[in-house]
């Protein structure tokens, strides 16, 4: 189960970087509960734990990425 410093992480993240990419998506339509619930469904998915904030960040990295590619 994701934690909630790592939602936060992830939450922080966009908004640090609100202005590169799609992160003001994340910044502006996520709040750290739902960070935590797609974390939690990725790694369910996956049958792999995020250990490292890095690694849920990139999560929404991809995320993000997979939607600019349906946003055309």
């Amino acid at each position: 189960m994701t934690t909630m410093a790592m939602a936060q992480a992830v939450f922080q993240h966009a908004h640090d970087f609100y202005d590169t990419g799609s992160w003001y998506v994340v910044a502006e339509c996520w709040d750290v509960l739902a960070i935590a619930e797609e974390l939690d469904r990725a790694e369910k998915r996956s049958a792999t734990r995020f250990e490292l904030e890095a690694a849920a960040i990139a999560h929404f990295h991809t995320l993000l990425q997979a939607g600019r590619e349906t946003w055309h």
